[in-house]
């Protein structure tokens, strides 16, 4: 005697393919309404490639200076001196940290300079991982940005490079 179609295995195989894809397909929709918040258009283009040129023009203006630095960030630390381009009067400088993958650990710190020459600031403890370390004086004139994987145990250089702006 033959089975009846419900008890055999076939037909609930074949039942079961489109059914679970219906259901991934669900919670993918489900995701990108929920979680989909982000704009992948840029409302005012020409500014962004006015803006996008100025950073361009500041990196430029720190190559033209010779600027560069030597940094430690560990041990919830931050040292950082000018390896050359250092001007006569040391001011203040603006420090950002910017994670690779993960915004809500960006920070920045204002940092002023020690009798030695030497920059220091407290950093988070946690700063394992890819970061984009961007250093710019308060009058904006210059930029240095580079990637380092951080934590940074030995005197690492900053240079102003134009890739990864």
């Amino acid at each position: 005697m033959v089975k009846p179609w419900y008890k055999q295995f076939w037909p609930w195989f074949l039942i079961s393919v489109p059914v679970v894809v219906m259901i991934v397909c669900a919670i993918i929709i489900y995701l990108a309404v929920t979680q989909g918040n982000f704009s992948m258009v840029v409302d005012d283009y020409y500014k962004k490639g006015k803006t996008i040129n100025a950073v361009i023009e500041h990196v430029e203006r720190a190559q033209e200076l010779n600027i560069s630095f030597e940094f430690k960030a560990d041990d919830e630390q931050l040292a950082l001196r000018y390896k050359s381009g250092a001007p006569e009067q040391l001011a203040a400088l603006s420090v950002k940290f910017v994670h690779a993958t993960d915004a809500a650990k960006d920070f920045s710190r204002r940092v002023t300079v020690a009798a030695d020459g030497i920059y220091r600031t407290d950093i988070p403890a946690n700063i394992d991982g890819r970061w984009t370390v961007t250093i710019e004086p308060f009058d904006r004139q210059w930029k240095v940005s580079q990637k380092y994987t951080l934590p940074a145990t030995d005197w690492t250089l900053v240079e102003p490079l134009l890739y990864g702006v």
